[in-house]
């Protein structure tokens, strides 16, 4: 198994739209795999195959005891519904207040290609719908309730050594393209240092 370099927001590859897994291979399973071993070492809730770069419908999700990896997911039923902060792998420093189902029932193929259901409920069921929607090309900042956007900065004079500062969605989005666009211009100058 590896460890994945995940993607952050501005790189064009998060706002397409993952492909349909034909078939289940060994790649598939390595792919899965690997992702789950990216998000216990990021540490992370859960990751979609896009964030990693591979535009397949591939997700892994963790949270305590329940650990998912769904090929093809799709969500059938959603029940109730509840508010709760979100962060992503993909924006990091970023959180905001987004509403999702309680609970879902989610279908899809097991990483080793039988069909399987997966009813989840509360933290699983967010992170499940947080990665689906990465399947689309969907960030959570597009779904975040009234502008309930934050940067998470450390403050030592804080009692958990962080607190929140509110932003706005396009301020978060302009600030994650700049950082895309001087990384590529880094990566850029790099290579042609190297070349010479």
């Amino acid at each position: 198994m590896a460890i994945l370099e995940i993607l952050h927001c501005g790189h064009p590859t998060l706002r397409k739209k993952a492909k349909a897994v034909r078939r289940v291979t060994p790649g598939t399973r390595r792919l899965a795999d690997d992702m789950l071993e990216t998000i216990v070492e990021a540490p992370g809730a859960g990751l979609a195959a896009p964030q990693v770069g591979e535009l397949v419908r591939v997700i892994v999700a963790r949270h305590e005891e329940d650990e998912v990896q769904l090929v093809n997911p799709r969500i059938l039923e959603r029940h109730g519904e509840v508010e709760g902060m979100e962060g992503c792998l993909s924006l990091p420093g970023l959180q905001g207040i987004v509403v999702r189902p309680e609970a879902v029932v989610v279908r899809g193929l097991g990483k080793h290609g039988k069909s399987t259901t997966v009813e989840a409920e509360g933290w699983l069921a967010r992170i499940i719908c947080h990665e689906v929607d990465h399947l689309d090309g969907i960030l959570f900042p597009d779904r975040v309730a009234d502008e309930q956007v934050y940067w998470v900065v450390r403050d030592e004079e804080e009692e958990d050594g962080i607190r929140l500062e509110q932003t706005t969605v396009a301020e978060a989005y302009e600030y994650f393209r700049r950082e895309f666009a001087r990384a590529r211009r880094q990566k850029a100058r790099a290579i042609r240092g190297a070349q010479r």
